[in-house]
Order: structure tokens, then C-alpha cells, then sequence
């Protein structure tokens, strides 16, 4: 195995969905529960993930929700101020890297909060590539996302491994017939590693 997907929320960063709908509806002046329909209910935050919407759809949306003008780069830090790095997995990540195997990330995102990591972690700079939903116009657990990945990373099926936590992303990984593994904590997919001849604890 040389190459590893890692998806990004749950697995690199602490994210909450929850802070960002309080954060948009704080600065735009809305009902939180307003705020929650138009992301979730009616499928904004999917679409803008899907990348069949960019960030100045979402600028205008939410003003036209406020009925007043709103900073557009404000409101894209307000989005995305709700991540946090899980220290822990920098070391592996740093000795992935050392081991000389491609990093990815494989990530269902949008433009405002992946702009919004790379700006303030730097461990992005390990990866060599980033197979993003709003980029390929696919999500996971659709198979074009992971067709999008194997295509940038020019790696075989069979030379794959990829990290993720949530279960559903999971499965449709190993059907579609990459190594995959659920995410749980550093200590669990250093074990994980371990079991496919990548040792990285004898290394830290």
C-alpha cells in the first residue's frame, strides 16, 4: 500500500455542524431554526458541497434571507469558524510522509470551509493531492468521488487505503473495492496500520 484517502471532518479536524448554523444566524441577525431549514432542509448545504452552487450563491442567498446587505467574507469565516485539529494525527500523517506513501484527503466539503483549513493548517502541505466533492461534483458515498480519487492519485485499486468515520463512506469504499478503514481514534489506525505492514509507533 502506498497510497491513503483521509477524509477530513471527523478523522483530521473536530468539526460542528451545529456551531456553524449559530454562527451564520448569529451574524446575518436570523432564527437559528431558519437557518437550519435553508442549509439542511433545503439541500443548500448539499448543493454548495456538490459544487452546483459557489460561495457567492450562498452570499446572496443568506442576504436576500436578512433583506440586507452582509460582509461577503464575513460571512464565509462566520461559516466556517468550527474546526479544530485533532493534534494527535499529525504525527502520523508526518511519519506517513517519511514512509514516502501519497496522502489525500477525500473530503464531501465546500469552497468556504476548505479554504478556511488550508489557511490555518498547515498540515495540508503533507498532502500530495485533494479529491474535493465541490470540485468533482460528487459526494460520498457516490462511486464517481472515488473514481475522481483513484484518477488523481494514479494509484491501483489494490495500492489504496482509506481512513474515514463514518460508516456509510466506509462500506461503499470496500465495494467499490478499496482497503478501507472506520475511523475511531489515532491509537486505533496506528493499529490498523500496523496490520498492513505501515508500523508507525516504532517510528515516533
Amino acid at each position: 500500500m502506498r497510497t491513503i484517502f483521509f477524509d477530513l471532518g471527523g478523522v483530521l479536524v473536530n468539526f460542528s455542524h451545529e456551531k456553524m448554523c449559530q454562527n451564520i444566524a448569529h451574524f446575518c441577525g436570523l432564527n437559528l431554526d431558519l437557518v437550519k431549514a435553508h442549509l439542511f432542509e433545503k439541500n443548500l448545504e448539499e448543493d454548495y458541497e456538490r459544487g452546483q452552487i459557489d460561495s457567492h450563491t450562498i452570499h446572496q442567498h443568506f442576504m436576500q434571507l436578512a433583506k440586507r446587505p452582509l460582509d461577503f467574507d464575513g460571512l464565509l469565516e462566520a461559516a466556517s469558524s468550527i474546526f479544530s485539529p485533532k493534534e494527535e494525527m499529525l504525527p502520523i500523517l508526518e511519519e506517513l510522509k517519511k514512509q514516502e506513501i501519497s496522502l489525500f484527503l477525500l473530503s464531501n466539503t465546500c469552497e468556504a470551509h476548505f479554504w478556511y483549513v488550508q489557511k490555518h493548517y498547515p498540515f495540508l502541505k503533507l498532502f500530495d493531492g485533494f479529491v474535493l466533492s465541490y470540485e468533482v461534483k460528487a459526494r460520498k458515498p457516490e462511486e464517481a468521488i472515488y473514481d475522481a480519487a483513484l484518477e488523481m492519485s494514479g494509484a491501483h485499486k489494490s495500492q489504496c487505503f482509506y481512513v474515514d468515520d463514518i460508516a456509510e463512506y466506509v462500506a461503499a469504499a470496500k465495494s467499490y473495492g478499496i482497503d478501507s478503514y472506520q475511523f475511531e481514534d489515532a491509537e486505533k489506525l496506528t493499529a490498523a496500520l500496523e496490520k498492513r505492514d505501515i508500523n508507525i509507533t516504532r517510528n515516533l
